[in-house]
């Protein structure tokens, strides 16, 4: 019975320390959202920004407005440089993968469970996989908050960029594929502009991530390759 009690105390003491993160990250992501709102459609101010942002990003990717896709091209990179760094570090790789690897082990034994039609074993399969999902949910929301607050970064860089646009002559462009294609114009729900940052940003984004992962990663497998397993000091 005490055991049971503590179970049970622990469990809610769990329950209540999520919904205090969930209402914390909701509470993040709707003063982001207000945020945003307020810079996209109130007009002075995203002028306001747009003109300060190219006093600093003017002279550096701006390159006086000759090379615009450079420049849209170039945002989407800094975003994706300046973003990449924090996701790798905020993000807690080791509880992802047992997140991962726990998920994994449920869906075996729940196939297992359902071919057999053992009943019993898939009611406390089901017990188990909603804490589990309380736990994943935490690490998730642990990982994705700080990265709301860089996010506003990019929405700056944006609204920048939006600046920029406004200020060029001839916002036409030529590709290999394609002559006289308007920054402008909308490819499905977004300007064409938005599309090739977007692009830029993921694809750099990306790829900074894995090189960092795999440094880091390598620098912490050989630290513990040359620890004594037997009492954790390091072989001389």
């Amino acid at each position: 019975m005490t055991e049971a009690r503590d179970s049970n105390m622990e469990k809610m003491a769990r329950q209540k320390e999520m919904q205090k993160k969930m209402l914390k990250f909701q509470g993040m992501y709707f003063l982001m959202f207000i945020f945003s709102i307020v810079i996209i459609y109130i007009t002075p101010i995203r002028v306001a920004i747009g003109g300060v942002f190219q006093f600093a990003l003017g002279p550096l990717i701006g390159f006086n407005y000759r090379y615009p896709v450079l420049t849209i091209a170039l945002s989407g990179i800094l975003t994706g440089v300046v973003s990449g760094i924090p996701r790798y570090f905020f993000t807690d790789w080791l509880k992802i993968g047992k997140a991962q690897n726990r998920a994994q082990a449920f869906r075996k034994a729940q196939n297992t469970a359902f071919k057999e039609n053992d009943r019993d074993k898939m009611n406390k399969l089901r017990k188990m996989q909603q804490e589990s999902m309380m736990d994943q949910q935490m690490v998730q929301m642990s990982s994705t908050a700080p990265l709301i607050v860089l996010s506003m970064f990019t929405l700056l860089i944006f609204v920048w960029l939006y600046f920029f646009l406004a200020h060029l002559t001839f916002p036409y462009v030529s590709f290999p594929w394609a002559t006289n294609v308007d920054l402008n114009a909308v490819i499905g729900f977004f300007p064409s502009w938005i599309v090739i940052s977007f692009i830029s940003n993921m694809v750099v984004g990306y790829l900074f991530t894995m090189v960092i992962k795999y440094i880091d990663f390598s620098y912490q497998l050989r630290k513990y390759e040359g620890m004594n397993p037997s009492d954790g000091m390091t072989v001389q």
